[in-house]
């Protein structure tokens, strides 16, 4: 692939954890980011007796590794929520996650900055700074990154938010992941966003949305593709570029057409 890992997200490939490992590896893919779900998040093997194992055997098995676990659970405990235990069961997900991925070698979890509630921006980035800041730690010890990613909903948006809270978590372990496609969609340039954020930038989510918000392929949507991916050498990122495509028709097949369009922008802007 040459100057960048591309991986995708499960979802991508409409594949659950037993099967996107060979999946992926069949398309092509260097990696796979793996996604934990809502109140239903301890029926993921990161939290079943054995399934750490399992999932390690069967990457493994494939010569595919887990890049990351992306906890879309965060749009159910987050860690603006005034209710103290709800902040708490977010905090041990992020933990325990941690633990999972020291064991399965993935080096980054992608945490979303979530304010589902709309609560006050002020009172959200004070609680999102103490506890992120309360798990850092833990997360610095088993080397693992933790990136925040820019998303609807939230009290940040622009890269100047994002640096803002990352400046006031102020933890080496702790940085942005960087959707180009959700900084599209919430009204910004992701080249300036890219720049403002320079080497915090720990992982990178590829999407192309269009602006009336209909699934494409990558190529079709409004996003400057090559443009980002220069911005993201001129920070020095050379981390993996990981899927959150629409499946389309057949996830296999587009996932399979992303691929080509990416590796072949790649091939051509360097």
């Amino acid at each position: 692939m040459g100057r960048f890992q591309i991986g995708t997200l499960e979802a991508v490939l409409n594949a659950h954890w037993g099967d996107v490992f060979h999946k992926a590896k069949s398309l092509g893919f260097d990696g796979v980011e793996l996604g934990v779900y809502g109140h239903n998040y301890r029926e993921s093997e990161l939290w079943l007796e054995g399934g750490w194992e399992d999932l390690r055997k069967r990457s493994e098995s494939a010569a595919m590794p887990i890049l990351s676990v992306c906890l879309h659970t965060f749009w159910t405990y987050t860690f603006a929520d005034p209710d103290v235990a709800k902040r708490t069961t977010a905090k041990q997900i992020a933990l325990q996650t941690i633990w999972a991925c020291k064991y399965l070698g993935a080096k980054t979890i992608l945490i979303p900055v979530t304010n589902p509630l709309q609560l006050d921006p002020q009172d959200a980035a004070h609680r999102w700074t103490d506890e992120t800041r309360a798990i850092a730690d833990e997360a610095a010890r088993y080397g693992i990154h933790l990136a925040l990613e820019n998303v609807g909903r939230s009290h940040i948006i622009t890269g100047e938010e994002t640096l803002a809270l990352l400046n006031a978590i102020d933890h080496p372990s702790v940085g942005a992941y960087f959707d180009v496609g959700n900084a599209k969609m919430l009204g910004r340039d992701p080249i300036a966003d890219i720049q403002t954020l320079k080497g915090r930038i720990k992982q990178v989510h590829i999407k192309d949305p269009r602006k009336d918000r209909t699934p494409c392929y990558l190529g079709e949507g409004e996003v400057d593709l090559a443009g980002c991916l220069n911005a993201l050498v001129e920070v020095d990122y050379s981390g993996p570029l990981v899927f959150e495509t629409p499946t389309l028709n057949d996830p296999m097949q587009t996932a399979a057409q992303n691929l080509k369009t990416l590796q072949n922008i790649i091939d051509s802007t360097f």
